[in-house]
């Protein structure tokens, strides 16, 4: 008694096929999750609060050094900031509740952080109001220092 002979046109996939559509899916997930993040409002305002703080930072050493001041600016029209360092690209902050919010006794221009060649600034600080949050960066009036909180809506 001997079994039915094996068929040599078996239905199936082979350990190649096999590895090249996993090598294709992949790929098309490592593109799609980036994609994905961005749509997040969460993921959007923290980067862009990241952003924000960053440019803070640079612009605070960038005066340091070389003894001139330098500032942060938001447009409300294009809804931008715009840095003086340059080659710095414009932050973008469309789908965000932009406030700038200086000290009292600040010198510097409407929705504008100016850094002085001394480390110290015009103070105050930016409330970035969005879908899944709020976040606040303080500049030390000071220091020049930067801090970033989430803070209550």
């Amino acid at each position: 008694m001997t079994g039915a002979p094996a068929r040599p046109d078996t239905a199936g996939f082979s350990l190649v096929e096999m590895l090249v559509v996993l090598a294709v899916l992949g790929l098309v997930a490592s593109l799609a999750v980036p994609a994905l993040g961005n749509l997040l409002p969460g993921r959007r305002l923290d980067r862009t609060a990241s952003a924000v703080a960053g440019e803070l930072t640079r612009l605070r050493a960038q005066a340091r050094r070389t003894g001139a001041s330098a500032s942060l600016i938001f447009d409300p029209a294009r809804a931008l900031f715009v840095s003086s360092r340059p080659g710095a690209a414009p932050i973008p902050a469309a789908d965000l509740a932009v406030t700038v919010l200086r000290s009292e006794a600040s010198r510097a221009g409407p929705g504008e952080i100016r850094f002085l060649a001394d480390g110290g600034s015009t103070g105050g600080a930016i409330r970035l109001d969005g879908q899944a949050g709020t976040r606040l960066l303080s500049v030390s009036r000071l220091t020049g220092r930067v801090t970033e909180a989430e803070a209550p809506r």
